[in-house]
């Protein structure tokens, strides 16, 4: 890739397939700019990814280029220059996320506010443009007017539907942009298992031109497991033994095919004691949800609030009940016991003299310490004692604590990294040493699979009730 002569078209694209040397080519890009580049994606996840990657580049100044996401740069104008009254409330993503796209490409048409963006950036990168909406391109087709950008993405991982919106189509929405020759060497699994990449390489060309994939032809260098899907969870089973025998590594990604309900990936990581961290959407509703029940919370049903979240946040009522009843605190005779409870004892006597946040906040961590309890949602369990504790320092609701601590990791990223569970939409862009696809046969979109096998490096497990895949 010739970056010097990317960069210098006004609107350059490139199409970039997973593991194919993306992100370096970012960075040979930033040493050919000047002046300070916004380089935009859509996940937190990516940003972070982004950040660790450039950063490791130590001739690259940190103040040569600044990296969000595109709902928080359009979110960071809206909130700095709108000035009407009707923002819906951001718990209401079906809403607030379109509203601030829509508002966000008004504003970027005011000169006064051109002008702003011209002295604060020289040029615009977007990273995975294949998952831009077509109000999102809108938005950066605006953008282009005021700034040079260059853009970088892939179809067959165009998986993002964004509650049905229409995604961008590169030929008929991108046009107007110079097309550079696509990133042809897989770079991801060169110096690692170049076997495998090869075999990635293999299967994209296959699902490029709508073939069905036969999985038989790869055993060599993927681990595939041909057996029953109820299987992951039968006692002593290939299946059952393996996903055991994984909860011994690091660096570990368990892929879900089902990414419409959390409650399936809860359920394994109960069934794998807590081994896993489930992977939660940055917007997932029930950050803000359990932020509000707080504002009910008074001196008369501060235990009982406790008592009816504790299952949400650890492993459901059976380990709550051994040290917990309906109105209040079991007496223990053990004496380890009793120096566990007498912490949460106190605290919560104190809390029904006067309700303090910050208080509960330390409740809810010594509850995490007893034993058999578990906490299988650690994201949602550490934002929300943040949340808590900022809502009490800084005098405001725990909801309006919980919206600033969730935009900032919009804003700045989140590392994913140990033992995880998530679905494609969630490891978009993420690396895992080793990655486990559960009941690969459910997987219908061949965009869906490509991302989930691309996201491991070094060894893939595949486990499917057939050999056999046909992706639409």
């Amino acid at each position: 890739m010739d970056y010097g002569d990317f960069v210098s078209k006004r609107k350059s694209l490139v199409i970039a397939p997973a593991g194919y040397g993306k992100t370096h080519s970012i960075a040979e890009c930033l040493r050919h700019t000047h002046g300070k580049q916004l380089i935009l994606t859509h996940t937190h996840a990516g940003v972070a990814s982004l950040k660790e990657k450039i950063q490791k580049q130590e001739d690259i100044e940190h103040f040569c280029y600044k990296i969000e996401t595109i709902t928080s740069i359009a979110q960071k104008y809206v909130n700095a220059f709108y000035c009407g009254d009707d923002i819906p409330e951001q718990d209401n993503t079906s809403e607030y996320y379109p509203f601030i796209i829509e508002k966000a490409k008004i504003l970027f048409k005011i000169k006064p506010i051109q002008h702003v963006i011209k002295a604060t950036y020289a040029g615009l990168f977007v990273d995975e443009y294949q998952d831009c909406t077509l109000a999102q391109h809108e938005l950066l087709t605006v953008l282009s007017d005021i700034l040079p950008i260059h853009i970088f993405g892939d179809p067959l991982q165009g998986i993002f539907g964004f509650k049905g919106q229409e995604l961008v189509d590169f030929d008929r929405d991108l046009t107007s942009f110079e097309r550079v020759p696509d990133l042809s060497e897989p770079w991801r699994w060169k110096n690692i298992n170049s076997d495998l990449g090869d075999c990635l390489k293999c299967i994209r060309a296959k699902l490029e031109k709508r073939e069905s994939i036969d999985l038989s032809l790869y055993e060599s260098h993927i681990e595939i497991l041909q057996t029953p899907e109820n299987d992951k969870y039968t006692y002593k089973s290939d299946y059952n033994k393996k996903i055991w025998e994984l909860t011994n590594e690091n660096g570990v990604l368990i892929i879900h095919p089902d990414s419409t309900s959390v409650n399936v990936r809860k359920a394994f990581i109960g069934r794998f004691n807590n081994a896993f961290l489930l992977v939660e959407a940055i917007d997932s509703n029930d950050f803000y949800k359990f932020s509000h029940k707080f504002t009910s919370i008074n001196t008369e049903n501060i235990y009982s609030a406790l008592y009816e979240l504790m299952p949400v946040l650890f492993n459901g009522t059976t380990s709550r009940d051994e040290w917990f009843t309906a109105n209040g605190l079991k007496n223990k005779q053990n004496q380890l016991d009793k120096k566990l409870i007498n912490p949460i004892k106190e605290n919560i006597e104190r809390l029904k003299q006067s309700v303090s946040m910050s208080l509960i906040s330390k409740t809810l961590k010594e509850i995490k310490k007893l034993p058999r309890i578990k906490c299988y949602r650690k994201e949602l369990f550490s934002d929300l004692c943040k949340a808590l504790t900022q809502a009490e320092y800084k005098d405001v609701s725990v909801y309006e604590a919980m919206k600033e601590i969730r935009n900032i990791k919009r804003r700045v990223g989140r590392k994913v990294q140990g033992k995880c569970i998530g679905t494609t939409l969630l490891t978009k862009g993420l690396e895992f040493d080793t990655v486990a696809i559960l009941d690969t046969h459910k997987f219908e979109c061949s965009k869906n699979f490509y991302v989930a096998i691309t996201r491991a490096c070094r060894r893939l497990i595949i486990f499917t009730e057939t050999k056999q895949l046909s992706l639409d």
